[in-house]
């Protein structure tokens, strides 16, 4: 691989932040927030829903998707960035861990393939569609707790 001009150093720092945020959004249930890291006619591709484009139409998504989970956090790993000038490639891979109403446990494991643009200056992900690797039940019989804030207390030991 060939050095990194100062600027490409930037932006592949600014595609890392943006799939953290995404992922950060999510645990926080904040479908606003998630949305808004998508350019004004991107695309969220999820199996087995709907091809879902623009700001409303993935906030209203992720809201529908959370409501099937009491308990969901996604954990975002590995990733690799492919820049070309305004426009860029990405693939990261995570693992998700979910509870539905009735207490059953999920694991999903997949990964997103991203198309990503510079919009206005602040890079977006103008698609980007998730393929599962992994589908199953899992076990979750510990005590859950929702994001609280960075000025919350703690959260009470489990047991």
């Amino acid at each position: 691989m060939a050095l990194l001009t100062d600027t490409e150093i930037a932006d592949e720092l600014a595609i890392r932040d943006l799939a953290q945020r995404f992922t950060d959004a999510v645990n926080r249930r904040s479908p606003t927030e998630m949305a808004a890291l998508f350019a004004p006619d991107g695309r969220w591709i999820v199996p087995g829903v709907d091809e879902t484009v623009g700001h409303d139409d993935i906030a209203a998504r992720l809201t529908g998707l959370l409501g099937q989970f009491t308990h969901l956090v996604q954990l975002l790993h590995s990733g690799v960035v492919d820049l070309h000038g305004d426009r860029a490639t990405a693939r990261w891979y995570l693992t998700e861990h979910g509870r539905d109403p009735e207490g059953a446990g999920a694991l999903f494991i997949g990964y997103y393939e991203d198309d990503l643009e510079r919009h206005d200056g602040a890079w977006r992900f103008a698609s980007r569609t998730f393929a599962f690797l992994y589908r199953g039940r899992d076990e979750v019989p510990g005590r859950t707790y929702p994001y609280a804030g960075r000025d919350a207390a703690p959260a009470p030991p489990a047991g």
